[in-house]
């Protein structure tokens, strides 16, 4: 039996998430590949529609846009109480990946131990 339009549309969309560094093991698309997986395995046409809607937002997620459409900017990414918070936050996730065991062992005692 063929799969449903909504199947392929939400797969080629999960085939072209990019891949988590941070966690290499835990990726989302897997997991929503597992929830697809199962939804079809009892697939209903009557829900036909509702899968498209998913399938399609799924898409949007993917080719970013809302990103596009809601651009953040100025004093979002810049709260008062902490204005590099977002761009220390982007380096950090950059950062973690590539660091040694030694490197990790030592943000984390650093964390633990805070001087003020």
């Amino acid at each position: 039996m063929a799969r449903p339009i909504s199947y392929r549309i939400a797969t080629e969309a999960l085939s072209k998430f990019p891949k988590q560094e941070l966690r290499p093991d835990y990726q989302i698309q897997d997991v929503l590949k597992k929830t697809l997986e199962a939804r079809f395995a009892n697939y209903n046409p009557s829900k036909e529609a509702e899968e498209l809607f998913r399938a399609r937002s799924l898409q949007m997620l993917q080719e970013n846009r809302f990103m596009d459409r809601y651009k953040l900017s100025g004093r979002m990414l810049e709260p008062n109480s902490q204005p590099t918070y977002f761009a220390d936050l982007v380096r950090e996730i950059e950062e973690a990946p590539k660091r040694t065991w030694f490197e990790r062992l030592g943000k984390k005692l650093s964390g633990m131990v805070r001087l003020q």
